[in-house]
């Protein structure tokens, strides 16, 4: 797994026990992995201030139209929750994506 990749993993959520397949994208470069890798989710409904919006320019990979990057919920994923990897987004949406999150932190 690399940093900017969009992967397939089983995430659970913060409020139940239960996991769903969900589209996500590595934060984190290779020197953090050892223990696992830092992620945000990729939503279909990218529509309030707290999602990054995935264009096609973005994302090598074909996603549904108006899907996002929700950059308030950084999730802690292990390797063995990854499915597969579907693309990669571009080096400046994971800049964008890593201003957004310091922003959020500094309000």
């Amino acid at each position: 797994m690399k940093k900017r990749e969009i992967i397939l993993a089983c995430v659970f959520f913060s409020d139940s026990s239960d996991s769903k397949v969900r589209p996500a994208i590595i934060l984190s470069d290779d020197s953090y992995h050892s223990g696992g890798f830092l992620l945000v989710s990729a939503i279909t409904t990218a529509s309030d201030d707290y999602c990054l919006l995935i264009g096609d320019k973005e994302s090598d990979c074909k996603l549904e139209s108006g899907s996002g990057a929700r950059f308030d919920g950084i999730i802690k994923l292990q390797e063995k929750q990854v499915i597969k990897t579907i693309g990669r987004i571009s080096p400046e949406f994971h800049a964008k994506l890593v201003e957004k999150i310091i922003g959020m932190i500094k309000r």
